[in-house]
């Protein structure tokens, strides 16, 4: 083979490299990220009484994933995920528990017991939730969407007392794709 034929070939791994990592970059495959949330505001007016928060329930249509990863063509190249073992239901349980508690309830997360000790503990009302959405697509930005609705119970006969979705939305700017920029 002559120089330039080397040259050319060259050229042409670079430029297949350069190409691959601008039109892909880290979009391929799952990124595991860590769920939070901002600090709850102060809240000044506490409120009073026993609440048994249950396990909420995941009814999103795709539980696999919490987003999508675009390439600069906008194609889905990849996938967002919780981190390994952490489940969304049961972080979303825990913290909207953490937020009751915050408003000054007493608010206690139901674990796996049987019907007779779940009598036996007294609560003025049961929360229940579910996750209608929890997703987050990047493309240029990371925006996502959250949707729960919470429902609060009568404790004797299940009636519902109080009904309300709550949505959540936010937007931010990808400089270097980088998962902290959108955990």
């Amino acid at each position: 083979m002559n120089q330039n034929m080397k040259r050319i070939i060259n050229l042409g791994i670079v430029f297949l490299v350069f190409y691959a990592q601008f039109f892909i970059g880290c979009a391929i495959g799952v990124t595991r990220v860590d769920v939070v949330h901002d600090p709850i505001e102060r809240i000044e007016n506490k409120k009073k009484g026993k609440l048994l928060v249950k396990q909420f329930v995941d009814k999103r249509k795709d539980t696999k994933y919490i987003g999508n990863k675009r390439n600069v063509l906008n194609m889905v190249m990849g996938h967002v995920g919780t981190r390994k073992g952490v489940r969304l239901d049961s972080l979303m349980t825990k913290y909207f528990t953490e937020a009751l508690q915050e408003a000054g309830y007493d608010a206690v997360i139901q674990e796996a017991q049987s019907l007779m000790t779940e009598k036996a503990i007294r609560f003025d009302a049961i929360i229940e939730g579910e996750i209608i959405e929890f997703w987050m697509d990047l493309y240029m930005s990371a925006w996502h969407d959250v949707v729960v609705l919470i429902k609060a119970l009568d404790k004797d006969n299940q009636r519902v007392l109080w009904e309300k979705e709550i949505r959540g939305y936010q937007k931010n700017l990808l400089f270097f794709g980088v998962s902290s920029e959108f955990e």
